[in-house]
Protein backbone atom coordinates (compact mmCIF):
# COMPACT_ATOMS: atom_id res chain seq x y z
CA UNK A 1 0.00 0.00 0.00
CA UNK A 2 2.97 2.63 0.70
CA UNK A 3 4.51 0.91 -2.69
CA UNK A 4 1.58 2.57 -4.80
CA UNK A 5 1.71 5.43 -2.44
CA UNK A 6 4.70 6.36 -3.24
CA UNK A 7 4.50 5.62 -6.89
CA UNK A 8 1.55 7.74 -7.07
CA UNK A 9 3.68 10.61 -5.42
CA UNK A 10 6.33 9.85 -8.18
CA UNK A 11 3.70 9.69 -10.70
CA UNK A 12 2.35 13.52 -9.38
CA UNK A 13 5.68 14.68 -9.08
CA UNK A 14 6.75 13.82 -13.09
CA UNK A 15 3.76 15.14 -14.20
CA UNK A 16 4.40 18.35 -12.32
CA UNK A 17 8.17 18.35 -13.46
CA UNK A 18 6.47 17.88 -17.16
CA UNK A 19 4.33 21.00 -16.62
CA UNK A 20 7.37 22.89 -15.77
CA UNK A 21 9.24 21.81 -18.51
CA UNK A 22 6.71 22.64 -20.93
CA UNK A 23 6.38 26.25 -19.33
CA UNK A 24 10.18 26.61 -20.11
CA UNK A 25 9.93 25.36 -23.32
CA UNK A 26 7.16 28.24 -23.94
CA UNK A 27 9.31 30.60 -22.35
CA UNK A 28 12.49 29.45 -24.16
CA UNK A 29 10.63 29.66 -27.22
CA UNK A 30 8.57 33.10 -26.36
CA UNK A 31 12.63 35.14 -25.44
CA UNK A 32 13.82 33.72 -29.32
CA UNK A 33 11.97 36.12 -31.39
CA UNK A 34 12.27 38.69 -29.02
CA UNK A 35 16.10 38.34 -28.69
CA UNK A 36 16.09 38.42 -32.51
CA UNK A 37 13.95 41.87 -32.62
CA UNK A 38 16.58 43.47 -29.93
CA UNK A 39 19.55 42.46 -31.99
CA UNK A 40 17.76 44.67 -34.76
CA UNK A 41 17.10 47.68 -32.80
CA UNK A 42 18.89 50.60 -31.79
CA UNK A 43 22.17 50.20 -29.28
CA UNK A 44 20.06 51.93 -26.97
CA UNK A 45 17.96 48.26 -26.28
CA UNK A 46 21.46 46.73 -26.22
CA UNK A 47 20.89 46.01 -22.14
CA UNK A 48 17.02 44.81 -22.60
CA UNK A 49 18.78 42.16 -24.98
CA UNK A 50 21.67 41.09 -22.90
CA UNK A 51 19.05 40.99 -20.34
CA UNK A 52 16.59 38.69 -22.26
CA UNK A 53 20.09 36.39 -24.05
CA UNK A 54 20.65 35.84 -20.12
CA UNK A 55 17.49 34.98 -19.14
CA UNK A 56 17.01 32.37 -22.03
CA UNK A 57 20.58 30.95 -20.93
CA UNK A 58 19.27 30.64 -17.44
CA UNK A 59 15.80 28.92 -18.88
CA UNK A 60 18.08 26.65 -21.42
CA UNK A 61 19.98 25.60 -18.13
CA UNK A 62 16.35 25.01 -16.03
CA UNK A 63 15.17 23.04 -19.05
CA UNK A 64 18.12 21.04 -19.04
CA UNK A 65 18.14 20.29 -15.40
CA UNK A 66 14.30 19.57 -15.59
CA UNK A 67 15.17 17.25 -18.56
CA UNK A 68 17.61 15.73 -16.26
CA UNK A 69 15.81 15.33 -13.58
CA UNK A 70 12.53 14.19 -15.75
CA UNK A 71 14.76 11.38 -17.12
CA UNK A 72 15.73 10.00 -13.71
CA UNK A 73 11.86 10.34 -12.54
CA UNK A 74 11.05 7.96 -15.35
CA UNK A 75 13.95 5.57 -14.91
CA UNK A 76 12.66 5.33 -11.17
CA UNK A 77 9.07 4.98 -12.01
CA UNK A 78 10.16 2.03 -14.73
CA UNK A 79 12.13 0.31 -12.28
CA UNK A 80 9.63 0.09 -9.36
CA UNK A 81 6.94 -0.57 -11.64
CA UNK A 82 9.25 -3.62 -13.62
CA UNK A 83 11.29 -4.16 -10.63
CA UNK A 84 10.23 -3.01 -7.80
CA UNK A 85 6.94 -4.38 -6.99
CA UNK A 86 7.59 -7.67 -7.69
CA UNK A 87 10.97 -7.75 -5.72
CA UNK A 88 9.21 -6.15 -2.51
CA UNK A 89 6.94 -8.60 -2.69
CA UNK A 90 9.41 -11.44 -2.65
CA UNK A 91 11.08 -9.85 -0.19
CA UNK A 92 8.13 -9.51 2.21
CA UNK A 93 6.90 -13.20 0.76
CA UNK A 94 10.35 -15.11 2.17
CA UNK A 95 10.84 -12.74 5.05
CA UNK A 96 11.03 -14.70 8.51
CA UNK A 97 8.60 -13.25 10.18
CA UNK A 98 6.08 -13.96 7.14
CA UNK A 99 6.94 -17.62 7.15
CA UNK A 100 6.70 -17.53 10.34
CA UNK A 101 3.11 -15.67 10.75
CA UNK A 102 2.15 -18.64 8.14
CA UNK A 103 3.52 -21.99 9.25
CA UNK A 104 0.97 -20.46 12.64
CA UNK A 105 -1.87 -20.09 10.33
CA UNK A 106 -1.49 -23.41 8.93
CA UNK A 107 -0.74 -25.01 11.82
CA UNK A 108 -4.05 -23.28 13.63
CA UNK A 109 -5.67 -24.42 10.49
CA UNK A 110 -4.74 -27.90 10.24
CA UNK A 111 -5.09 -28.70 13.85
CA UNK A 112 -8.95 -27.18 14.21
CA UNK A 113 -9.78 -28.97 10.88
CA UNK A 114 -8.17 -32.48 11.85
CA UNK A 115 -10.38 -31.66 15.26
CA UNK A 116 -13.55 -30.71 13.15
CA UNK A 117 -13.05 -33.73 10.92
CA UNK A 118 -12.56 -35.85 13.76
CA UNK A 119 -15.74 -34.77 15.48
CA UNK A 120 -18.04 -35.02 12.26
CA UNK A 121 -17.08 -38.43 11.64
CA UNK A 122 -17.78 -39.14 15.19
CA UNK A 123 -20.94 -37.83 14.60
CA UNK A 124 -21.79 -39.45 11.15
CA UNK A 125 -21.04 -42.96 12.55
CA UNK A 126 -23.47 -42.37 15.52
CA UNK A 127 -20.55 -42.45 17.95
CA UNK A 128 -21.05 -39.47 19.99
CA UNK A 129 -20.32 -41.13 23.21
CA UNK A 130 -16.69 -40.64 21.98
CA UNK A 131 -17.16 -36.86 22.20
CA UNK A 132 -16.09 -36.01 25.36
CA UNK A 133 -16.72 -32.51 27.33
CA UNK A 134 -12.28 -32.58 27.17
CA UNK A 135 -12.80 -33.19 23.40
CA UNK A 136 -15.63 -30.29 22.72
CA UNK A 137 -12.92 -28.35 24.96
CA UNK A 138 -10.15 -28.36 23.11
CA UNK A 139 -12.39 -28.12 19.99
CA UNK A 140 -13.33 -24.44 21.53
CA UNK A 141 -9.34 -23.93 22.37
CA UNK A 142 -8.38 -24.45 18.65
CA UNK A 143 -11.17 -22.30 17.03
CA UNK A 144 -9.67 -19.90 19.29
CA UNK A 145 -5.85 -20.62 18.28
CA UNK A 146 -7.44 -19.75 14.84
CA UNK A 147 -8.92 -16.89 15.57
CA UNK A 148 -6.15 -15.42 17.54
CA UNK A 149 -3.33 -16.64 14.39
CA UNK A 150 -6.09 -14.47 11.99
CA UNK A 151 -6.28 -11.40 14.39
CA UNK A 152 -1.86 -11.43 14.45
CA UNK A 153 -1.97 -11.81 10.37
CA UNK A 154 -4.01 -8.85 10.41
CA UNK A 155 -3.08 -6.50 12.47
CA UNK A 156 0.79 -7.26 13.51
CA UNK A 157 2.95 -5.25 11.43
CA UNK A 158 6.06 -7.56 9.45
CA UNK A 159 9.27 -6.03 10.22
CA UNK A 160 10.27 -6.83 6.76
CA UNK A 161 7.65 -4.18 5.63
CA UNK A 162 8.28 -1.65 7.62
CA UNK A 163 11.87 -2.04 6.91
CA UNK A 164 11.21 -1.54 2.50
CA UNK A 165 9.10 1.76 4.09
CA UNK A 166 11.63 3.14 5.89
CA UNK A 167 14.59 2.45 2.60
CA UNK A 168 11.91 4.10 0.88
CA UNK A 169 11.60 6.95 3.26
CA UNK A 170 15.66 7.46 2.91
CA UNK A 171 16.41 8.59 0.13
CA UNK A 172 13.51 7.28 -2.32
CA UNK A 173 14.20 4.04 -4.42
CA UNK A 174 18.12 3.76 -4.42
CA UNK A 175 18.13 2.53 -1.02
CA UNK A 176 14.93 0.07 -1.92
CA UNK A 177 17.10 -1.11 -4.89
CA UNK A 178 20.49 -1.77 -2.59
CA UNK A 179 17.81 -3.60 -0.03
CA UNK A 180 16.34 -5.87 -3.01
CA UNK A 181 19.69 -6.43 -4.57
CA UNK A 182 21.37 -7.78 -1.35
CA UNK A 183 18.24 -9.55 -0.49
CA UNK A 184 18.39 -11.34 -4.23
CA UNK A 185 21.86 -11.76 -3.88
CA UNK A 186 21.36 -13.74 -0.46
CA UNK A 187 19.02 -15.88 -2.04
CA UNK A 188 21.11 -17.11 -4.67
CA UNK A 189 23.71 -18.42 -2.36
Amino acid sequence: MASNAKIQAKQVELEEREEQLWKLQQLCESLVPEKNQLVQSSSTHQARLKEAESALDQSNVEVDSQTSRLAGLQGDRNWLIINGLVGAFEYLRQSESFVALLGRLSSAAYQSGHHDGLYHGYFNCQQTDRVTPAFQENGGKLQEDMADALEAAYNDPLPAYAELVNKVAEDGVESLRQLLNIAEDSREE
